[in-house]
């Protein structure tokens, strides 16, 4: 088999087989193009003819014309250069006969590059047929790089998107689609959205590994990865990291999962989160200008929940809820460093919120936590039950009074490794927690789960010391077992 693969884990009721992850539980196929050495395959390059057989040796010329001639099960392999074409897929691939596949050749990048092209439309790439598969190509400089409609499983793998107004889109009822080890970046308004686009709804989509960085125009409301208005559903991210944008992750489609994913460095947020049924696990979210998460009010009551993650640096908001009928659950989080408020209700009344086994912090410690701008709770009230009192919620949660010194590894390069003594560790609850970290370190390696998204290795000082000296290294596998004296 050729060197990508994909795994799949898990099959759906319309019988496409795709890699789901549950809460805390993270996909970790390797990506390979399953039937590339037995079903038909065909080749294409700069220096190709599309007269010619399309063999290794006279490969054709234009991906367009293998669009054009590609059956289900059928693979083109695309050799390294530049491409200065807008190709289409034309005809779908099938469950049985297999993928219509568009594969870089191994260890070659070709290049779809809009610099200098009369265009023929905004989008580079159209996928606008089922079972298709895209791999390792580079595309830059044109309005859209990739442009999904009306169409299903489609899988996306370690593809790169940059200097484009919009990365990649799906719309018009787009599902059943997999991102793989994608890469975005310079960007003006977009990463990835999904959106009806005045079409049907999207829904199944599953992003793993995926990067959305660097917007073109601080000015602009630019999104990392957003997920439009309307009624889509059911998607998930997995290790997916957004930073130097304006809005990291902007959510709005219910039953959405994000585990062990980034939004760090955000012009506005980290996370913005407008529906039901939204779970962030084991999610850092920091140094961002304005909120590391927010619960937006779309019309609709819907529940949020929070589950071993970092909040921290805030710049106005660690945490904001805007409307009472809006309900938030967050349980093993740290919520630290705000600049200037923590957790924040913009409406009176907590009777929307259930928590518990947290950690509150803010660098001012007078307004740790705010209710309707009017009920204000300082650390040393939160330390002394008066949270509790007023709010039934938040029991066994604790309170940091130094997280330089209480909690992380090195909060001024933003290490948020929990420290050795740090009063996180041990002291979360074991309910629904995820068995792994945002490192993928196995839960729990104490006596008790951690607070946050880190659980905190122990290793024997001699045995590190004897490690050391003796010139070894410790694997990192390793590191996910408590090693005791």
């Amino acid at each position: 088999m050729s060197a990508f693969a994909l795994t799949l884990l898990t099959t759906s009721t319309t019988g496409f087989t795709y890699p789901v992850a549950a809460e805390g539980t993270a996909y970790t196929g390797n990506y390979e193009l399953v039937g590339a050495t037995s079903d038909p395959v065909f080749y294409v390059a700069p220096d190709g003819d599309d007269t010619n057989p399309g063999t290794v040796d006279q490969p054709w010329r234009t991906i367009q014309h293998a669009a054009e001639t590609l059956v289900p099960g059928d693979t083109v392999f695309i050799r390294g250069g530049v491409y200065k074409e807008q190709p289409t897929t034309v005809r779908d691939g099938n469950s049985v006969e297999g993928y219509i596949v568009f594969s870089a050749y191994s260890g070659e990048t070709p290049i779809l590059d809009g610099a200098e092209v009369d265009k023929i439309r905004d989008a580079c790439f159209i996928i606008a047929n089922s079972y298709i598969k895209l791999v390792g190509l580079e595309i830059c400089n044109w309005d859209t790089g990739i442009w999904m409609e009306n169409c299903g499983y489609v899988e996306i793998s370690d593809c790169e998107v940059h200097d484009v107004w919009f990365g990649i889109g799906a719309a018009d009822g787009a599902h059943d689609f997999v991102l793989n080890s994608v890469e975005l970046h310079h960007f003006t308004l977009y990463g990835f959205d999904a959106s009806p686009s005045g079409g049907a709804d999207c829904y199944n989509g599953i992003f793993n590994d995926c990067v959305a960085h660097t917007c073109r125009d601080p000015t602009q409301n630019v999104d990392g990865f957003a997920l439009g208005h309307g009624t889509q559903h059911d998607f998930v991210f997995n290790r997916c990291v957004v930073y130097d944008v304006f809005d990291g992750f902007d959510i709005s489609a219910r039953d959405t999962t994000l585990s062990r994913c980034a939004a760090y460095d955000c012009l506005n947020g980290g996370y913005k989160l407008w529906q039901d049924d939204i779970t962030l696990v084991d999610c850092l979210s920091y140094h961002n200008e304005i909120t590391n998460v927010e619960l937006d009010w779309d019309g609709e009551p819907g529940t949020s929940t929070l589950r071993n993650c970092h909040f921290v640096g805030g710049g106005s908001f660690n945490v904001w809820v805007e409307n009472s009928a809006d309900h938030l659950h967050m349980y093993n989080c740290i919520i630290a460093c705000g600049d200037n408020l923590g957790l924040v209700f913009e409406q009176t009344g907590t009777a929307n919120y259930r928590g518990d086994y947290n950690i509150f912090h803010n660098d001012d410690a007078e307004r740790a936590i705010v209710v309707g701008y009017e009920d204000e709770f300082s650390l040393s009230q939160i330390s002394a039950g008066d949270w509790t009192t007023y709010s039934s919620q938040d029991q066994h949660s604790l309170v940091s009074f130094d997280p330089e010194t209480e909690l992380f590894t090195d909060l001024s390069s933003w290490n948020l490794h929990l420290r050795e003594g740090s009063i996180a560790i041990d002291a979360g609850t074991s309910e629904d927690a995820p068995s792994v970290d945002y490192d993928g370190a196995e839960r729990p390696q104490g006596e008790g789960y951690d607070i946050g998204a880190y659980e905190i290795p122990e290793f024997s000082s001699l045995i590190v010391m004897l490690t050391v000296l003796a010139g070894l290294t410790v694997p990192v596998m390793a590191m996910k077992k408590r090693l005791k004296s």
